[in-house]
Formats: structure tokens, sequence, C-alpha cells
């Protein structure tokens, strides 16, 4: 009652109004434009500072937190707390003595190695061999002389044990960190895990948390979970993972989806969390609920039992062609990228490999890794996938993926500069060992297709088509059996496409790149939070850019084939079928959803939908129609 003037901003975050921000005044004066202006600016500033609550009446009972969806399906069981050591918490401490502590470097390293063993073989019988590689990853890693000569570099500049390897695992953690491409970013999650790893044996361990009952099923909840974690809990009880770290494309939740284990990652915090307190994992949604009450959980265990069928019905798709309700037939491919990460795409039903990204042998070493080297890499895929199609991406370096031993500094804008073909056509060598070791690695066989990427011009596709025309002549001269690869480009860069009818006798195939395609026609970048929520693949503009690259394939009678999120999106899916577009390559543990999906829809009705979408403005409309039309199908599951 004192108060006669008064001035309310909203408080808004990422487009939602979290509070109001007021000033009060007790002269009945109007605040003045100056004022007005300067407390609106303290309210977008403090929006990205302070972290909603929900208010006390709220928490007492199915509170929510928001993540990232990690892996699918719902659990619910007791919290137990994962509170191992954190290496980048590590203090500085100083050598003391630098051949002891080298020495105790090799003794840690050796350790850890067999820790590592003992674990993958706890976990041997509950996943498959190829997940199980995760393990053999991290132990290449523990055996790769770039990680263990620069923690001996660090340790001879005088920092003690701890310190070396902190900012060893950090330089690597942060290369890949700084990577927009989704598969390459979550790769700095792999490596903290390990350098956790290293440090918890350092420390003697950390005390476990407790669970009571021996029967109780388990949420496992820590900033950092590992597979180590993973795997010290008993086959059958552990009902959950949540994470303050981590994506969908992390090791972790490789993990999860292979065991079956629905988990989240990327909440803000897990201080909300109580030891041994009932708590339910939503991975279809990536949220949490925290002490839920009894209608809400017999409402979860009915989906718990929903998803089960569903599981099993998807598993009886394995072997199934993926062929529509009027008999078109569909090509499913999977992404790659480690060889952890190969089988997968086999076990799940894949009919290739869509697009292998090559960048990670030269990512985790110190220098390029020789022609000898990348064909042992690569011999092993064409091992993996005999007589399967096998599309290769050559080095997609620069910009946000950088090689530490060749940076590309000064860029003010990397996403525009000096990334893709542009610098590898611009260090040719390392063009030509690469292009070389491809085709020594697929030999004979006709199932290589090489995939050009950020193509934006003619004068790159020439300069590449001779060099491509240079590395087969090379190995014939040498006298190797070899088959001359197919050459296609990724659309990615839009000014690919109004060229491509330039390049139609100059080219086999063509790859559309959803994400990048989707961020540069938008200007969005996906990974900035300010912006990311008016990212979608099935914006307008997309969807007509993508429909004229059908068009110019189907006159021109070139192969085309999308890869990215967008091909594993049910709802997406629908219109690209719609569209004309046979052939989709996604994640190993989309294939079977996708599948379901293509068994269950008539290109007829696809075609309905996709005329529709694209006479349509708005992204929520857009899904409003897809939504419906997946309910209509009777696959409302797949929008979990």
């Amino acid at each position: 009652d004192r108060y006669s003037s008064f001035l309310g901003v909203p408080v808004v975050r990422y487009g939602n109004v979290i509070g109001v921000l007021t000033v009060q005044r007790i002269a009945a004066e109007k605040l003045g434009e100056e004022g007005e202006a300067f407390v609106s600016t303290l309210a977008s500033q403090l929006s990205h500072l302070i972290q909603y609550r929900a208010p006390s009446s709220e928490r007492n009972a199915n509170l929510r937190l928001e993540g990232i969806r990690g892996a699918p399906g719902i659990g619910i069981g007791s919290v137990m707390l994962s509170e191992n050591n954190d290496l980048f918490s590590a203090p500085d401490t100083k050598c003391s003595n630098i051949e002891t502590t080298i020495e105790q470097w090799h003794v840690l390293l050796e350790q850890v190695r067999s820790d590592l063993r003992d674990e993958q073989k706890a976990l041997s019988g509950r996943i498959s061999g190829s997940i199980s590689a995760i393990f053999d990853a991290y132990l290449l890693l523990l055996a790769d002389n770039t990680l263990i000569d620069r923690v001996e570099t660090e340790i001879r500049a005088g920092h003690g044990l701890a310190t070396a390897m902190r900012l060893s695992v950090r330089y690597f953690s942060e290369m890949f960190k700084a990577m927009d491409d989704p598969y390459l970013h979550a790769r700095h999650e792999d490596i903290r895990h390990l350098g956790n790893k290293l440090y918890d044996t350092f420390k003697g361990g950390a005390e476990p948390d407790k669970v009571e009952s021996q029967s109780t099923a388990i949420v496992l909840v820590g900033n950092q979970i590992s597979a180590s974690d993973i795997a010290s809990i008993e086959k059958g009880r552990l009902a959950g993972i949540v994470s303050t770290e981590g994506s969908s494309l992390s090791h972790v939740a490789v993990l999860a989806n292979a065991l079956g284990i629905p988990a989240v990652m990327g909440l803000d915090e897990v201080n909300s969390f109580e030891s041994g307190e009932l708590v339910i994992v939503d991975g279809f949604e990536g949220q949490i609920v925290l002490r839920p009450q009894p209608e809400l959980l017999a409402e979860y265990d009915a989906l718990i039992t929903q998803n089960v069928s569903l599981s099993k019905r998807l598993g009886e798709l394995r072997n199934q062609p993926a062929i529509t309700l009027d008999n078109t037939w569909i090509t499913l491919f999977t992404n790659t990228g480690l060889l952890a990460d190969i089988s997968p795409g086999l076990e799940n039903g894949a009919q290739g490999i869509g697009l292998y990204r090559t960048e990670i042998p030269f990512m985790i070493r110190d220098s390029l890794p020789t022609e000898e080297e990348q064909y042992r890499v690569y011999k092993k895929v064409f091992e993996a996938y005999v007589d399967k199609p096998v599309y290769m991406r050559t080095l997609d370096i620069g910009g946000d993926k950088q090689l530490p031993y060749l940076p590309i500094l000064d860029e003010e804008n990397p996403a525009l500069g000096w990334r893709g073909i542009r610098f590898s056509l611009d260090n040719v060598q390392l063009q030509m060992t690469q292009v070389r070791a491809m085709i020594r690695a697929s030999g004979s066989g006709s199932n290589l297709s090489i995939l050009l990427p950020m193509v934006s011009s003619s004068d790159e596709l020439d300069v590449f088509t001779a060099l491509l025309d240079d590395a087969c002549q090379q190995l014939i001269d040498e006298g190797l059996d070899i088959h001359r690869p197919r050459l296609g480009i990724m659309v990615e860069v839009p000014a690919a496409i109004t060229q491509l009818h330039f390049w139609v006798d100059k080219i086999d195939f063509i790859s559309i790149g959803s994400n990048d395609l989707s961020q540069y026609l938008l200007a969005l970048d996906r990974n900035n939070k300010r912006v990311a929520a008016r990212y979608d693949h099935i914006h307008p503009a997309v969807l007509s850019e993508i429909n004229r690259v059908v068009g110019i394939a189907k006159r021109h009678k070139l192969p085309l084939s999308l890869c990215g999120e967008m091909a594993s999106d049910p709802e997406a899916v629908l219109i690209l079928l719609g569209m004309g577009i046979r052939t989709l390559s996604m994640s190993a543990n989309k294939l079977p959803r996708i599948k379901w999906l293509i068994r269950s829809v008539s290109i007829k009705q696809a075609e309905a939908v996709a005329a529709q979408a694209l006479a349509l403005d708005k992204v929520s409309d857009i899904r409003s129609l897809t939504h419906a039309t997946l309910i209509e199908l009777g696959l409302a599951e797949l929008l979990h």
C-alpha cells in the first residue's frame, strides 16, 4: 500500500517466461524511458544467470526435470548417486622426481587397462561384442603414444601426475568439444570419462553409494556416468541412467541403448536427487520425475508394459525388408565413424553404411596418419560390410573440427571458412593419401562410394575427379586389383542445389546432408541455446529445397539419399517418402523404428502428407499434420 508506482518486466529464458522483475516506488511518478530500458536490460541479463525453482508446494511430489534424450524407454527405481573423482577438479601439484612419476604413470596405465578388461568381461554377457568394443576403444586410447607421450611431456615440464593427466585429457577433450558435428562433439565425453577413470584409480577409487535392498531397481545418477559405472551394477538391477553431462551420441548413451536402459543426459544439476528416493526416468521425453505419486506411477507402469510390447515387435522386424504397404522398397543405411559403432547397424538391419566419417583417425593423433594406418582402419569397415555399400566421406575438417597439428587460425566465421573439400584440396597430398587408402581397403569390390563434403563449385569437383583418376592409375601401376569407386557429393551448401544440373555428368549420386543444409538455409546454430528452439529440419524453407533436389535427381536419373537427424525423425520421414526419397541413412538404434513406419504406410498416403506439408508456412502446422497422421496410422508410439 505504500507504493504508488509500479513497473514489471518479464524474465524470459529461451522463449519461456520464468519470472518477473518488478520495480516499485513510493512517489507517484512514471519511470522514464531510460529507467525502463535499464530494467529491461537487467531482466535480459538475469534470465541467463538465475535458475527456475518450482515453489515448495510443487517440490513435494511429481517434480519434473528436463534433460536430453539419451536412450529411449521408461525406468523406475531408487537413486544411487555416482560420486567419482573428477580429473578436471584435480588441484595443481608439482613433480618432485620426474623419472619416478613417469614410472608411476605407466603403472597406473596398466592398472586401468586391467580394470577395463575386467569390466568388459563383466558386461560381455549383457551386450553385443560390437558394443563391448567401446572398451576396446578406451584400451586403444590408453595404448596410444599420443596420450602417453603428452602426459610424460607435462611431467617433464614439472607437473605432478594428476596435473599432467588433467592438462593432457583436457587438451584432447576440448578439441572435440569445440566441434559442431554432434557425433564428433560427443567424443569429448568419452575422453573425459577415460580421464576420470585414470584419476579415480590414482586416488584409490570413490566410496560407492549404497542402496539397502539388493532386489531394488537402481537409477544411476551422477555428474558424469561412465561405462565403468554401468559395469559395476549387477545384471537386471539397473533401471535408468541420469547424467548432467553427455548427449545421445556419447558412448554412455550407446551403451544404454544396447542394454535397453532408459537414459536422460544433460540435466542442469543432480543436487535435487537424494540417495534411495524413488525416481522415474523417461528416456522418450528426456524427463525425470522426482517423488512420483501412486497415480502417476500407475500411468508409467502402463507405459513400460506398452514399451516392452513395442520393443518385441521392432525386434521381429530386424530381418524384414523396409517395404511400404504398396510394395515400394526403401533402402536403410546406417551412419558411423568409430570401429565400435560398426556392427550395431548390421544387428539392426542396415543394408550398408550411408555415411562413414573418416575424421576420427586424424583427430586422436599428434600427426597425420599414414596411408597404411588409414588403410588398416578402413579395411575393418569393409570386412564388416562385405558386399554391402559403404559411402565414405572424405576428410571433413576445418571450422569447428580442428586438427591439433594443423590448426586453422584467425577465421572470423569458421562455419563459412576453410573446411571440408576446400581444406582437403588445398592439402592435396593429404587428400591423395586418404583416397588411396580407401580404394586399397575396398580392393576389387564395387561397394566403395566416395562422398565429397561442402562442395560449392564445379572447380572443386573437377580437381577432385582428376585426383581420383590419378590415385586409381597409381594403384593399377603398382599392380593392385582395384575398382574405381563411385563419386558423389553431399548437398549441404545451398549453392550446390542451383548447380546440380551442371554436375549430372560429373557425379554418380547425391546425398543430402540434412543437418548442415538445414543450418545453412536457416542461418541457425542448433547448438546455440539462444536460437536452438527456432531450429527445426521440417521448416518450410528446408522442405522446399529438399523437394527441389529430389526433382533435379529425378529428371537426371541420379540416385539420391538423405542422411542426418531428419532421416530418423518419423514425422520428417513421412514427408520425405512422399517427396520421393527412397534411401535414408541414420544412427543404428533408430533403424527399427523407421522400418516400422515404412512398413505401416503407403507411398500414396505419404505423398498426400508431403503435398499438404509443402503448402504450409509454419513449422507448428506441419508438425500438427504429421503428428495427426502418425496417430491415424496407429503409430502414436513413434511420437515419443
